[in-house]
């Protein structure tokens, strides 16, 4: 896979890689353990899949609706689409919003099918966001890195802020807020250090 920022492909002839004595075939994207990254180093083409793959799961469960209430049908839809649209999604939370917006738009078909097969008394309560349910697993994320200290993530360890020399608002919770990354392009900032490190700021300011 060639990586460029590059709208249109470079005119010069790309070498060919030889593995083996065979020639290696140039990807425009990889797939690693079932996420897909393009030449530009994104995850658009990715979101568009699990959009178009969420949409057909969810038909088929439009199709045995008929057989189902509208919890049966809330079950099969966190266990089948909901899982798809949310295996990874720390990763490529940091798409534009224009494409997390598919995925919002299978959950909202998902939520007229609910409502349609619940009975006339019955209150049902909305889905919970997914945008929200995002939210959540990162800010449980940052609290295992710097509050369990898991192993594991150490890699995203980020320094704690120093505190104020003298007494303000904030000075209270100085002491557990961290150092925001700097970001410098929009795709940086949304994604997972500076987002989340921003919103466990926010979060103990508020606590």
């Amino acid at each position: 896979m060639l990586i460029s920022q590059r709208q249109r492909p470079p005119d010069t002839p790309i070498p060919t890689i030889l593995l083996g004595g065979r020639p290696v075939p140039l990807q425009i994207y990889l797939s690693i353990l079932g996420v897909e990254v393009n030449s530009v180093l994104t995850f658009t083409d990715h979101i568009r899949t699990i959009a178009r793959k969420a949409a057909w799961k969810l038909s088929c469960v439009r199709r045995v609706s008929h057989l189902l209430d509208s919890q049966g049908i809330t079950t099969l839809y966190a266990a089948q689409v909901r899982s798809l649209m949310e295996y990874a999604s720390l990763k490529w939370s940091s798409c534009p919003p224009s494409y997390l917006s598919l995925l919002d738009k299978v959950q909202a078909r998902a939520q007229r099918l609910i409502r349609l097969k619940a009975l006339q008394d019955q209150l049902l309560p909305p889905l919970q966001p997914l945008q929200q349910r995002r939210d959540v697993a990162g800010l449980c994320v940052v609290y295992k890195t710097h509050k369990q200290h898991v192993p594991h993530l150490a890699a995203l360890r980020q320094p704690w802020a120093r505190p104020h020399g003298h007494t303000t608002r904030t000075a209270a919770t100085r002491d557990h807020q961290l150092i925001v990354p700097f970001a410098r392009t929009e795709t940086s900032l949304r994604s997972f250090l500076p987002r989340y490190t921003r919103m466990w700021n926010r979060m103990v300011q508020q606590t």
